[in-house]
């Protein structure tokens, strides 16, 4: 579908009403959502969505799956980057694939109409859930402490290496890691004033999810305009749910000597750690 920029909302996408199942080849008992990306989903690759939003409206789909008890959080989200999403109207669907008391598994979908007027699946996502419990006389994490957002400066290599309408939508913020010689690692802490859906409020979970796709990118040790290193997935572990306007990450990718890599990353809020991130790269050189 066309795109007017002077119809542009302040969010990475609108929703456009529930679309008929049927008409998509789908089960009737299916309930399908309708959504357009703004420009702020568009990525550096010509007209395709970077990766972050994608996964925010999965999240989205995910963590509003029809028929979610009470009790119980998001864990764990998996995301699958089926090929490039393009800048068109987008459609999800999301169901429970394992119910349960204390575990639960939700996955959805992000279809996009092909030019043979099909609708195929562009991306996928899975979350477990767990039922909560008071552990706070317990609880404790692995990853070290890094200094908060205050101690950090603006800019950094996402806003000189990547331009484009998503890195443009969030603040990036950098320092040296403290722990590590200057220049060989910094740690980076983001923030986007923008909702994954216009007028719906974002969850935590939503809201850590439409920014940690960035990883890749801070935790580089590539030179981009040498070296493609695209990651095909993202995989968030999450043992609190975070909290607040900015999300810390702590990004390094390792590469290995058959033309695939991985980013891995600790995820902060202002409060400490909350979990970790990883990606699969595929590396390859840039064309000359």
């Amino acid at each position: 579908m066309g795109l007017d920029p002077a119809t542009e909302i302040n969010a990475y996408f609108e929703y456009l009403g529930q679309a008929d199942p049927e008409e998509m080849g789908l089960p009737a008992s299916e309930t399908v959502e309708r959504y357009r990306p703004t420009l702020h989903t568009w990525g550096p690759w010509g007209a395709f969505q970077h990766g972050a939003p994608p996964a925010a409206i999965l999240t989205h789909a995910l963590q509003r799956c029809p028929g979610l008890p009470e009790g119980m959080r998001t864990t764990r989200v998996a995301v699958d980057l089926l090929g490039a999403v393009p800048y068109t109207e987008m459609r999800t669907r999301a169901r429970i694939s394992r119910p349960g008391k204390q575990i639960l598994k939700v996955e959805a979908e992000l279809l996009a109409e092909d030019r043979h007027g099909n609708w195929r699946a562009v991306a996928s996502a899975s979350a477990w859930r767990m039922a909560v419990l008071e552990t706070t006389e317990v609880e404790k994490s692995f990853a070290r402490p890094i200094p908060g957002p205050e101690q950090a400066t603006e800019g950094g290599p996402l806003y000189e290496d990547w331009d484009c309408g998503y890195i443009d939508s969030i603040d990036i913020l950098n320092m040296p890691d403290p722990d590590e010689p200057e220049g060989h690692h910094r740690i980076h802490w983001v923030r986007t004033d923008k909702p994954i859906v216009a007028g719906i409020e974002t969850d935590g979970v939503e809201y850590l999810m439409s920014m940690v796709d960035v990883a890749n990118g801070v935790g580089a040790s590539l030179d981009p305009r040498k070296w493609m290193f695209m990651n095909t997935d993202l995989v968030v572990h999450l043992h609190r749910e975070p909290e607040g306007e900015w999300i810390g990450i702590s990004a390094k990718a390792s590469i290995g000597p058959d033309g695939i890599g991985m980013t891995a990353a600790d995820l902060y809020d202002v409060h400490g750690p909350v979990g970790r991130s990883m990606q699969t790269l595929l590396v390859r050189p840039q064309a000359t």
